[in-house]
């Protein structure tokens, strides 16, 4: 198993029958629900969470997502689901990277990222990315 990352982080999943299409494969859609959901169990596990976010009155919302499909995965397959973030400076910007890694032969089957905005929650513009959303990632450098 190689990560792009030196430690990302990571979530363990086994492909469900409801995540298989019809081609008997898992569902692009599905590499998209996993991105959102490791993306957000990320960020709790770094401690930022909805009081975080209604305090410092700022979100970061997907701009851009760009999903690259290596190999098949099928029913049953245990994956290893990986993500980080890029180290940021004081922008508006960021940048999270996703890998998923087949545990029984260690290939690669998915790499994507995601480009996320921070907005002000009462304008809804976009804003510099608060310290309280920067600095949880530099003390968990995952």
């Amino acid at each position: 198993m190689t990560w792009l990352h030196p430690t990302p982080f990571i979530l363990e999943h086994t492909v469900i029958e409801e995540e298989i299409d019809r081609l008997s494969h898992v569902n692009n859609q599905i590499y998209l629900k996993w991105m959102e959901t490791i993306a957000w169990q990320h960020s709790l596990s770094v401690g930022v969470d909805e009081h975080v976010i209604k305090n410092v009155g700022k979100v970061m919302v997907i701009k851009q997502h760009q999903m690259n499909f290596h190999l098949s995965c099928h029913l049953n397959e245990r994956l290893q689901i990986g993500t980080w973030v890029e180290p940021v400076q004081k922008t508006i910007k960021r940048h999270r990277f996703f890998q998923v890694i087949r545990s029984k032969d260690g290939k690669t089957v998915f790499t994507g990222q995601s480009l996320w905005v921070c907005i002000n929650l009462k304008n809804q513009k976009p804003t510099k990315i608060p310290t309280e959303f920067i600095a949880p990632y530099q003390n968990h450098p995952s």
